[in-house]
């Protein structure tokens, strides 16, 4: 037999006329009796027959039943309703105090089959963009010029190089900052005099994209005169055929224009120190000549500002701390022909000693450290040569540092003279990494595989000149290091940044 639904049972089971115990009476049967036996009068009824007041009382509790059972079915539907898939994640669990009709609901009505929940659709999770690699942590270092005027930081692996000079008694110095990959991001100038700025038929439009304010005093007379803002790093652009820009120290604009033929990169300066500019070029002119940074657009110059290359000049160039010249890191040794000198670090002695012969003579120069070893040589006679051949046996060179010279004769410009630091790998010999510092020219510089490292300059008013830290230029029997880690350690010491100012100074005569 077929299986009434529940709730259908709950709801005819309440029904007094299709579900009642007693059987329904004999109509002719009552009359029979009723007429034929002793008449007998009561107030009560038949089992079988309500009261009228009861049969309210019984339709009331079926409307309710009736109204309870309509409530179960909804409840049904929704709970059916609610076994779809789950799209949503659910709410964190917590106490939820129920509603009234929620209570009666759970004591009064049946339970109900519950229905089959359906299989919840499977999200994939997307997948996890990678995470951008963590740049690597940058170490500084301190630099402070041959004149001692000037401090500033900058990366280790980072070289500078400087030409330090006396003009009427005063100390100046021309530094360049060169990063690992020998890209030149800043030079900074302590000069005798500032030059005037450029001129245009049409001015363009610039920018100031980033500006900090330094703490570096201004010389109370100049701003008297020339009055300026405070000392600041700027990164500015100008607006021509390109978007030209330029990182520097400059002194604020007290009435800055739209529209510029050039910008100045510059700074006064403490009182008893030389001008001062510090940046990427001393003028950023209209036209883009010269320009350090080159861009297509402004929003292409603002990218540039998240870059490491920019916080690390940044950084730099707001380190900058100037202060007076001391006598002492300024005193320059002169040779006793006095057609030679250079800028000799406190502390350390130099000596003239006998060089050459009667018949071609020439100054020799002896440099010693506090400790009275011999840290430098210099010669400069006509005698002398690049070297014999190499044998078979050739090492790999590398350059480590190189820099300018304060040699600007026009003999010295067509000679290409400069500072290098170069570095021999002689390890498959077992004689380690020999090295030498010193002047070269474009003859005696090339890096290439060679047998011997050879620092002179020819073609001077004398024949060669030779200005080297101690050896004769990389044989076996000069200095050596480990590794090539301890050679390029070595580009931090005191000594070798005495030693690199001292032979970029050199300044000859004829």
């Amino acid at each position: 037999m077929h299986e009434m639904d529940p709730i259908k049972s709950l709801i005819s089971g309440s029904d007094p006329l299709r579900n009642d115990p007693a059987e329904m009476p004999d109509a002719d049967a009552v009359l029979r009796r009723v007429t034929s036996g002793a008449p007998m009068f009561t107030d009560s009824l038949p089992a079988n027959v309500l009261r009228f007041r009861d049969r309210k009382r019984r339709q009331a509790r079926v409307a309710g039943v009736l109204t309870l059972a309509a409530a179960a079915v909804s409840a049904g539907v929704l709970v059916a309703t609610n076994f779809g898939a789950l799209i949503s994640a659910p709410a964190p669990a917590g106490p939820v105090a129920p509603t009234s009709s929620e209570t009666t609901a759970a004591a009064s009505a049946k339970p109900t089959a519950t229905p089959k929940p359906t299989a919840a659709r499977t999200v994939a999770p997307a997948a996890a963009a990678p995470a951008a690699p963590t740049p690597a942590p940058v170490t500084w270092t301190t630099f402070t010029d041959a004149t001692g005027q000037a401090t500033f930081e900058h990366p280790v692996g980072w070289t500078v190089s400087q030409m330090p000079q006396t003009i009427d008694g005063g100390s100046y110095n021309i530094v360049e900052v060169k990063t690992a990959a020998g890209k030149t991001v800043s030079t900074l100038g302590l000069v005798y005099d500032v030059t005037g700025g450029p001129v245009c038929p049409a001015p363009k439009p610039y920018q100031t994209l980033d500006s900090m304010v330094v703490d570096i005093p201004q010389k109370a007379a100049k701003l008297k005169e020339h009055p300026q803002g405070p000392s600041a790093f700027v990164f500015r652009v100008i607006q021509g055929d390109k978007v030209y820009g330029s990182l520097a120290l400059a002194d604020g604009d007290l009435a800055p224009q739209p529209t510029t033929c050039g910008l100045y990169n510059g700074i006064l300066g403490p009182d008893n120190v030389p001008f001062a500019h510090f940046g990427d070029t001393v003028w950023l002119t209209s036209d883009g000549q010269g320009a350090p940074l080159t861009f297509d657009s402004v929003a292409e110059a603002k990218a540039y500002m998240a870059t490491q290359e920019y916080r690390d000049t940044k950084r730099m160039l707001i380190s900058l701390a100037l202060k007076p010249a001391k006598t002492a890191t300024s005193a320059r040794f002169v040779s006793e022909d006095g057609k030679a000198s250079f800028v000799l670090p406190q502390g350390w002695t130099a000596k003239d000693v006998p060089v050459g012969t009667p018949d071609y003579p020439g100054s020799g120069i002896t440099v010693s450290d506090e400790a009275g070893e011999t840290v430098a040589n210099f010669q400069h006679a006509a005698a002398g040569g690049l070297g014999g051949a190499c044998p078979n046996e050739k090492y790999t060179m590398t350059e480590l540092d190189t820099g300018l010279s304060s040699l600007t004769a026009d003999w010295a410009v067509q000679r290409g003279v400069r500072f290098s630091y170069r570095v021999l790998d002689r390890t498959p010999a077992g004689q380690g990494f020999t090295y030498q510092l010193g002047l070269v020219d474009k003859d005696s510089s090339p890096v290439q595989d060679t047998c011997q490292i050879i620092a002179v300059v020819t073609g001077t008013p004398r024949g060669i000149l030779s200005f080297t830290g101690a050896g004769a230029g990389g044989s076996a029997t000069e200095p050596t290091f480990a590794s090539m880690a301890e050679a390029r350690a070595y580009l931090e010491t005191p000594e070798y940044k005495k030693l690199k100012g001292m032979i970029q100074s050199l300044q000859i005569s004829s």
